[in-house]
């Protein structure tokens, strides 16, 4: 499967409910350069109350609202479709990822990236 700008380079599907937009999920994260380089994370991110790194900071677990603001674009685009238990990974072009700007001492300008992304449950939130 191929999308403008996004490819699906491995998808395993989730037995669970079909992830929705403006819903709050445990997730699991993990992000590459194209040539294979982990991004690291020196903080947590998302519900920092309930966000966590592994690996060095290569895993981030957290609690995330599934919208524009939360994901970039790419990211975004890609996990449609995908269920509760499922995880995919995308390569994502970038203009769809972090662009012209990169993340200074992160990301450089123009990368691809390669994002793992795992959805291990909802959350319900109380307002």
């Amino acid at each position: 499967m191929k999308r403008s700008g996004i490819e699906i380079i491995a998808d395993t599907p989730g037995q669970g409910a079909p992830v929705e937009r403006q819903h709050v999920y445990h997730l699991r994260l993990k992000m590459w350069l194209n040539q294979g380089e982990p991004i690291r994370w020196e903080h947590p991110w998302g519900m920092i109350d309930r966000a966590r790194l592994e690996d060095d900071g290569e895993t981030l677990f957290t609690d995330l609202r599934i919208d524009r603001e939360n994901l970039f674009a790419g990211l975004f685009q890609g996990i449609e479709g995908m269920r509760i238990g499922g995880t995919r990974k995308l390569k994502i072009s970038p203009h769809l990822a972090y662009g012209e700007a990169g993340i200074p001492g992160k990301v450089p300008a123009q990368a691809v990236i390669i994002a793992e992304i795992e959805f291990i449950e909802e959350r319900k939130m109380e307002y």
